[in-house]
């Protein structure tokens, strides 16, 4: 659901002004309103408040420092256990009651012990990494040179380079050499021999007043030269091999001791850099928030928006801090200020993981004003996956991956979003399973393992391969009930929002519905005697319906009720997906039956991995379509107004 919420208006003298605004800042309930656009159009008669030049000044310098302290940060870490929370809180007051010049040179000081040494250690760090990297690269095609190489010796009249060919072209290292003679007038060597099954090492020795032709004519013929890097480059191959080996042995040793000093710059002063970050965070917050206030004369004007249930704690703070001197008023809030009023959501601990994905999809979370469907959408989704999928042994393969996953990925905060979204899904598709008698396909039922049961005339579990008609039922049912109810959440939603042609529109949508109903059930249901005053029903609440739609939405009333049909008819997917899927199965397993059992185990293992993945995707694809076009589409109004209160960061999120 959406949290009711309260648009608040503080008032005070302007030499209480800062005071407020760090009280609000350390309360961290209320989201500012800012009122420069509206002063600027000359909606509210108020002048901005402007932060003067020295605050704009500090400001600067803050975040000079800031951008410094980041750059710092990002070369050290320390685990969170290692960070003593009271040791924290305890510096951040500390550090927060000094005034901006004493926090300014106080931080200047502590970068100026830290920021050198972070910095060459970070940089030496890196650079040894990518040392070691290039050197791994090229070690073993030194390996494969250096044996050539050593049977080679060059003055320094001479030069060579090193070359690897695939052997499937080593005949053409004679046309090489007939090139290479042109360019040296004949005083050119090549040696080769094969280093494995796939390559031949070549080594090209000529006069160095040709070497920038050679090296010109091997570039543009796009001959794979073996180019080392540039400490090595003046060396013969064979002893640039053993040089090579020799610092990446050491390597290791002296990148180990550059970490260990970035550890312990770690430990000294990871917590204390941290809290800094925090502190300059939320001074800079406070004052870039200035010019979103107004004044007047002799007053401070702030509006916001809070949640309802938080009202009176912030009113009770206002009081014990200031009395009667500032004043916090309540706004009435009128449906022409929903689109601005700022959204947040609270919904049960099993729903909440759903809103994310909802805002992503719809484009922003509900307007205010509107009805939050998250926990719809979090019990309408595993069902349509489960429907669709329907089977234990899939079901159950995905859920105990579900489950590794949260348990292996703890800290992670995307999984376990992911699985908990997900996790109802398996769930749902294995109690299906159940429901269709299914288990890796029919397996069950061809085994004769089913002992199906009647109930109400209704047979259990229902095989949907061999009688497809209640499957069709069903979905068409869900879909039926899904977009009425859409609709109904339509009307409300148009009626809140005072958009009454709207609410008419759908209005006339939901008779157009209800009334189908009842022609149906009427001739499914009733005795020939009830039939035809029931069916005439029916049909009267059908044209009632459809003509409301058209009188108050004209042609697009009648594109509307076209799209309800077309909406109620795209369930059929569930059937189409599902059947599928399960003959698909089916037929795995059939496969399999002609074939040795080693051969079978392979088969169905992989055939039946392949299609656990595609049993995943495609219901997931169907499931969030029906909800997010068909469903959502009828009464879903998007805001990208969420409410983010004015409160001290942490650092964390701005880091």
């Amino acid at each position: 659901m959406l949290v009711p919420m309260a648009k608040v208006e503080v008032i005070g003298p302007k030499n209480l002004f800062f005071d407020v605004l760090s009280l609000l800042h350390e309360e961290g309930t209320l989201h500012i309103e800012d009122l420069s656009k509206k002063i600027q159009t000359g909606e509210v008669p108020l002048r901005p408040m402007e932060v003067v030049a020295e605050q704009e000044h500090e400001k600067q310098r803050m975040e000079d420092l800031l951008l410094r302290l980041r750059s710092i940060l990002k070369a050290l870490h320390l685990p969170a256990e290692e960070i003593d929370p009271a040791e924290r809180d305890k510096m951040y007051v500390e550090l927060w009651s000094k005034d901006s010049k004493d926090l300014a040179r106080e931080v200047a000081e502590v970068i100026e012990q830290v920021e050198e040494r972070t910095a060459n250690l970070a940089q030496t760090q890196a650079s040894m990494e990518a040392e070691l990297a290039l050197l791994a690269r090229y070690e073993p095609i030194l390996q494969k040179i250096q044996p050539l190489a050593k049977q080679i010796v060059t003055t320094g009249t001479y030069d060579s380079v090193a070359l690897l060919v695939e052997r499937r072209y080593k005949a053409a290292l004679e046309d090489l050499k007939r090139e290479l003679d042109k360019i040296t007038d004949s005083q050119c060597e090549i040696v080769s021999t094969d280093v494995d099954e796939d390559t031949t090492a070549v080594i090209v020795v000529f006069p160095k007043r040709a070497s920038e032709a050679v090296h010109k004519f091997l570039a543009m013929e796009n001959v794979n030269q073996v180019r080392l890097p540039s400490e090595f480059q003046d060396m013969p191959f064979d002893v640039a091999y053993d040089r090579l080996r020799e610092r990446r042995a050491l390597l290791p040793k002296q990148l180990e001791e550059v970490r260990e000093g970035l550890s312990e710059m770690s430990r000294k002063w990871y917590t204390r850099l941290i809290t800094i970050r925090d502190v300059l965070t939320d001074k800079i917050d406070e004052l870039a928030a200035v010019p979103k206030f107004g004044q007047t004369e002799f007053a401070f004007v702030i509006t916001g928006w809070i949640p309802v249930d938080k009202l009176k704690d912030l009113e009770r703070s206002i009081m014990d801090h200031f009395g009667s001197d500032v004043i916090v008023e309540q706004l009435e809030i009128d449906e022409h200020e929903y689109e601005e009023t700022p959204v947040a959501q609270r919904n049960p601990k099993w729903a909440a993981p759903f809103e994310p994905l909802m805002g992503y999809l719809m484009g922003g979370k509900p307007q205010y004003g509107t009805i939050d469907p998250t926990i719809v959408f979090a019990l309408s989704y595993p069902l349509i996956f489960g429907m669709i999928v329907g089977d234990i042994g899939y079901g159950a393969i995905m859920l105990a991956i579900i489950l590794w996953m949260r348990f292996k990925f703890k800290d992670n905060a995307g999984v376990q979003l992911a699985t908990s979204i997900l996790g109802p899904a398996a769930t749902s598709a294995t109690l299906f399973g159940f429901f269709y008698g299914e288990f890796f396909g029919g397996t069950l039922w061809e085994a004769g393992a089913i002992i199906p049961i009647k109930i109400f005339g209704f047979t259990l579990p229902y095989n949907r391969e061999h009688d497809i008609m209640p499957l069709i039922g069903m979905a068409l049912g869900l879909g039926v009930l899904q977009i009425l109810f859409g609709l109904i959440l339509g009307v409300v939603n148009a009626v809140k929002t005072k958009h009454m042609k709207h609410a008419y529109v759908k209005g006339g949508l939901v008779g157009f519905i209800l009334g189908a109903i009842v022609l149906v059930v009427a001739g499914m249901l009733l005795s020939p005697e009830l039939k035809p005053a029931a069916q005439m029903m029916g049909a009267l609440i059908m044209l009632a319906g459809v003509f409301t739609a058209l009188a108050f939405g004209s042609i697009m009333g009648f594109v509307e009720a076209l799209e309800a049909v077309s909406n109620i008819a795209s369930y059929i997917r569930i059937m189409a997906v599902g059947l599928s899927d399960a003959i698909f199965a089916s037929a795995i397993n059939k496969l399999g039956e002609s074939m040795p059992l080693p051969v079978t185990i392979v088969v169905l293992v992989l055939m039946h991995g392949l299609h656990l993945i595609l049993a995943a995707f495609t219901p997931t694809i169907h499931a969030l379509r029906l909800n997010f076009l068909e469903f959502f589409g009828k009464f879903y109004e998007a805001t990208k107004n969420e409410y983010k209160p004015f409160q001290k960061t942490g650092g964390e999120k701005s880091a």
